[in-house]
């Protein structure tokens, strides 16, 4: 006889994502092989509390996450998990700061709680926009011309950047605040005028900013599933083709109405196809990322150029990488079954002193 696992699901946090959080797990929740796992719904506040069920969450057929329980500082509330719900797998379904960015990653760490996706570093890593933009830069990963300010957004003189974003990847652009995710943070410069508002706006937002080229092409985004070092797989890409706005904006990736995403994409043939696959595969292992990623391109006559490494990337069933899972022949449950495999796989940091 098999035993049930006790997984704790993570929705919610800190984030400006808070809410694409809660859709995202409240999904995982109510696919998660029950045969296999007994999920813990923990609801993470606005305000940094964690809110600890009494009990593990039954058949959840609607996708609502859960929001009852015991408030409790993070580090009391891990130890509950572990101690009393006996709790050996963490789910953390977190997009953004506070959540995807390596901090709730750490303090698993610390608690040598095995947990789904990448570790501390590589979270941090392909959170910041800067940060991974130099690490797959040096790993040879073909990416847009960009700007990289040496002032912080707070320093920012609107004029001044004008001039240097201008010489260094002219106009229209795409300016980008260091830390955000899901296209927040993100907005084309049509003209120089648009720069001074996109500063104002980045204060709350980030601490830095970048300039990129507008790249022409086609928008695709390209999932791994597997563990760095541990000959990961790239699923199927899938092809993004907004019907109304300028780019992949945050509304748009919410609306279904919005886009159309097509699995293979409609403008790649079959080499195309490996060719974006592979450099999906080295992003993932450039940033040491594990359990899964996604990584966003733009397929234009210069070949692909990668924007971004999503580390837990939009996770309803409706959301791109489960999309392309399905596309492979994997089924949204059998996802994330395997995606909990993976992070018993992986080595945790108790584990090297024993």
């Amino acid at each position: 006889m098999v035993s049930v696992v006790d997984v704790a699901v993570l929705g919610g946090g800190c984030s400006p994502e808070h809410e694409i959080s809660l859709q995202s797990a409240g999904q995982v929740l109510a696919h998660l092989d029950r045969n296999r796992f007994r999920p813990w719904p923990v609801y993470l506040t606005r305000e940094g509390t964690w809110v600890v069920p009494d009990a593990p969450s039954a058949e959840n057929p609607g996708g609502e996450f859960p929001r009852g329980g015991v408030p409790m500082l993070p580090g009391p509330a891990i130890g509950h998990l572990v101690e009393r719900a006996g709790v050996t797998v963490c789910f953390p379904v977190l997009h953004g700061p506070f959540g995807e960015d390596g901090t709730v990653q750490g303090m698993l760490d610390l608690h040598g709680l095995a947990y789904v996706g990448s570790g501390c570093a590589a979270s941090a890593m392909a959170m910041d926009k800067i940060r991974s933009r130099e690490c797959l830069s040096v790993a040879g990963v073909p990416m847009p011309r960009a700007y990289l300010p040496s002032s912080p957004v707070h320093r920012a003189d609107p004029q001044g950047e004008i001039a240097r974003i201008r010489e260094a990847v002219g106009f229209p652009c795409f300016l980008k605040t260091d830390l955000s995710g899901s296209s927040l943070g993100v907005s084309r410069a049509e003209s120089p005028e648009d720069v001074a508002s996109f500063l104002h706006e980045a204060l709350d937002l980030g601490r830095r900013f970048l300039a990129e080229e507008l790249v022409v092409g086609e928008e695709i985004s390209v999932p791994v599933l597997g563990n760095s070092g541990h000959d990961p797989i790239a699923l199927p890409p899938i092809g993004i083709y907004p019907r109304s706005a300028a780019f992949f904006t945050h509304a748009a990736k919410y609306d279904p109405s919005a886009c159309d995403e097509v699995v293979p994409p409609r403008g790649l043939d079959s080499e195309q196809i490996r060719g974006v696959q592979s450099l999906a595969v080295r992003c993932h292992e450039a940033l040491q990322c594990d359990g899964l990623s996604r990584t966003d391109m733009i397929v234009g006559s210069g070949g692909p150029r990668v924007l971004e490494v999503n580390t837990m990337p939009g996770f309803t069933t409706a959301s791109l990488y489960p999309k392309c899972a399905a596309a492979h022949g994997m089924p949204y449950p059998d996802l994330l079954s395997r995606l909990i495999e993976l992070a018993t796989e992986l080595p945790r940091p108790k584990e090297f002193h024993t």
